[in-house]
C-alpha cells in the first residue's frame, strides 16, 4: 500500500516509526488514513525483525507540535469519512499487538487520537500537550465508538474518566502523568530522543520474551490472582515459548529462530 496520509519509518535497528501525516488538518482522522495505519500495524506485526513501535504526529505547518486532532467531520462531506467499523479494529490490533508500542505525544491529542494512543502500551507527552475527550461535548455521546470510556476508566480510573469527558477539560503535561494517562513528561525538544531511548532499550529485550509478558499482563487485570497465576503458566505453551533455566540466568526463546 502507497501511504499518504501517514509516514513509516526505521529510525533505527528493531524500530519502527509510525506519524499521522496530515499537518494542515491537524492530523485529523479519516477513513484512508485508518486504512493505512491498519496497514502499517499489520506490516509491524508481521517483520520479525520489529520488536517495537512509535506512533506520533506531524507537527502544523507553523513548526508547532500536534499529534492528532480527532476524526476529521469535513471528510465525510468530502466522502472519505471514518467509519466505526475501521477506528474499532485498528485500536483493538494495537491494543492486542504482542509488541510493544509507544504513543509519542505533544501539542494536541483529542478524541479518535487519544483513542489511537490510549490503544499503546505507553505514552510519553511533551511540555505542549493538551489532551482531551470531547466525543460527548461535539457528537452528544460519551462512549466513543472505539472504545473510549473503558480505555478512559481502565488507564485513569472511573472517577478521573468521568471528570475528563463529562467536562471536556484538557490534561496538561503533568496533569497526563499525574492521572496515569502519561508515563513521563519531557521537554518537547527532548520528547522524541527520550521515546526512542525508551524503545532501545525494550528492543535490546529477548522479543520472545517481550511477547510472553505481554501476553500475560493484558490479561492479568481481567482475572483474579490465581487464574492470572495459571495463565503465566500455561501461556508459555500456547504461543509455542520455551523456558529454561541455568543457573539464576533465564532465557526464554520463542519457536522461531531469535531475530538478529
Amino acid at each position: 500500500m502507497v501511504y499518504e496520509s501517514i509516514r513509516y519509518e526505521t529510525p533505527e535497528e528493531h524500530v519502527v516509526a509510525i506519524t499521522l501525516e496530515r499537518p494542515e488538518r491537524l492530523n485529523a482522522l479519516t477513513g484512508p488514513l485508518l486504512d493505512e495505519l491498519a496497514d502499517a500495524v499489520a506490516r509491524v506485526m508481521a517483520d520479525d525483525s520489529v520488536r517495537v513501535f512509535l506512533l506520533t504526529g506531524a507537527p502544523r505547518p507553523d513548526g508547532r507540535p500536534c499529534f492528532g486532532g480527532g476524526v476529521d467531520l469535513r471528510a465525510f462531506a468530502e466522502g472519505i469519512g471514518v467509519s466505526e467499523e475501521q477506528g474499532f479494529a485498528l485500536t483493538n490490533a494495537i491494543d492486542d499487538l504482542l509488541k510493544p508500542s509507544i504513543a509519542v505525544i505533544d501539542g494536541i491529542c483529542t478524541t479518535g487520537a487519544a483513542e489511537l494512543a490510549m490503544a499503546c502500551d505507553f505514552r510519553l507527552v511533551g511540555a505542549a500537550v493538551r489532551i482531551s475527550d470531547w466525543h460527548l461535548k461535539n457528537l452528544g455521546t460519551g462512549l466513543g465508538s472505539w472504545g473510549a470510556s473503558t480505555r478512559w476508566a481502565r488507564l485513569v480510573g472511573t472517577t478521573r474518566a468521568k471528570e475528563i469527558i463529562l467536562t471536556g477539560k484538557e490534561l496538561d503535561a503533568e496533569e497526563a502523568v499525574r492521572s496515569g494517562f502519561a508515563t513521563a513528561r519531557h521537554a518537547s525538544a527532548e520528547l522524541w530522543e527520550a521515546a526512542l531511548e525508551m524503545a532501545r532499550s525494550i528492543a535490546g529485550m529477548n522479543p520472545a520474551g517481550v511477547r510472553l509478558a505481554l501476553a500475560h499482563l493484558q490479561r492479568v487485570e481481567e482475572v483474579g490472582r490465581d487464574e492470572a497465576l495459571r495463565l503465566a503458566q500455561r501461556l508459555p505453551g500456547w504461543l509455542g515459548v520455551s523456558v529454561e533455566i541455568e543457573g539464576k540466568a533465564t532465557a526464554v526463546l520463542g519457536a522461531r529462530e531469535r531475530s538478529s
